[in-house]
């Protein structure tokens, strides 16, 4: 037995653009089985249906509009649903979804679909022009490697020390911990696990966690690569207000971690490492 159906109600939520209430009809197979042995209903679809639905108006009118045109997508490819485009009409209706998505990853999974329309091609091009580019080596089969594309001719490196004073002070240290790793600028959240210490933290410390250096981390590369010594070198640079605080949060946090931070801080640099190396040993090793 055929499903009953207002044709008037169908033909109203075709022209005043009633996507919601269309998709939930064509939602139903029986229903749209109906419809089309519709002689009258049918044609009319037909006709005025994919006009009214890629109307440009439409975007500007409707935010959700994107999400119509992808559910009749799936009711189209989706085995589950009878309603079915032709092939011509599904094409416009993919090309649609290409040109107003601005999600590059999500455009290209609709493009593939008409690779040689014009505007899925260029979203094909964008897309792959981001991929990374296979580097050839001996081992392809089993080992792959990437590199980035599109590498501008800038070198915008910077070093990993603020002064001298920096690189000294670690060139010393690495003399007294020869037999460990030695990183300088390591981050904070990198060495300490941050739930073990949250509950105990302050709201402007959480936030403060993710962003805070450690000058210097002797790291014990036989125990799971945990540091043993937590060293920060101060300057006047810490004596401003905003620093002063971040120094504050930084010993708190490592204090509640059950970690001790040295701190260093010289009266009168002096060009060598001497000084440095005798401080370390003396009072780290």
């Amino acid at each position: 037995m055929k499903k009953i159906f207002d044709r008037e109600k169908i033909l109203q939520f075709v022209n005043k653009q009633e996507w919601p209430n269309l998709i939930e009809v064509f939602k139903d197979n029986d229903t749209y089985d109906s419809i089309c042995s519709d002689t009258v209903l049918m044609p009319i679809i037909d006709q005025y249906f994919l006009t009214e639905l890629l109307s440009s108006s439409n975007l500007n009118n409707d935010p959700a509009y994107k999400h119509y045109l992808e559910q009749f997508s799936i009711l189209h490819s989706n085995r589950k649903f009878k309603f079915n485009l032709k092939e011509d009409d599904y094409k416009k209706l993919i090309v649609k979804i290409v040109e107003v998505e601005k999600s590059l990853d999500y455009a290209y999974k609709y493009a593939v679909l008409f690779p040689e329309e014009l505007i899925c091609k260029q979203i094909i091009q964008q897309y792959n022009e981001l991929l990374s580019q296979y580097v050839e080596h001996s081992q392809e089969g089993e080992i792959q490697v990437t590199e980035n594309k599109n590498v501008r001719k800038i070198d915008a490196r910077i070093g990993l020390f603020k002064s001298r004073q920096e690189y000294q002070f670690y060139r010393s240290t690495i003399e007294v911990f020869p037999n460990f790793l030695v990183i300088p600028n390591v981050a904070l959240s990198a060495i300490i696990n941050f739930a073990l210490v949250k509950d105990d933290l302050k709201k402007e410390e959480k936030s403060y966690f993710f962003k805070a250096l450690i000058d210097c981390a002797v790291i014990d590369t036989e125990d799971n690569f945990k540091p043993i010594r937590l060293i920060e070198l101060d300057s006047i640079y810490h004596d401003n207000e905003d620093q002063l605080l971040r120094d504050q949060m930084k010993d708190n946090i490592l204090a509640i971690a059950g970690q001790k931070l040295i701190r260093v801080r010289c009266a009168l640099f002096k060009e060598g490492e001497t000084d440095f190396t005798k401080l370390i040993r003396e009072t780290l090793k």
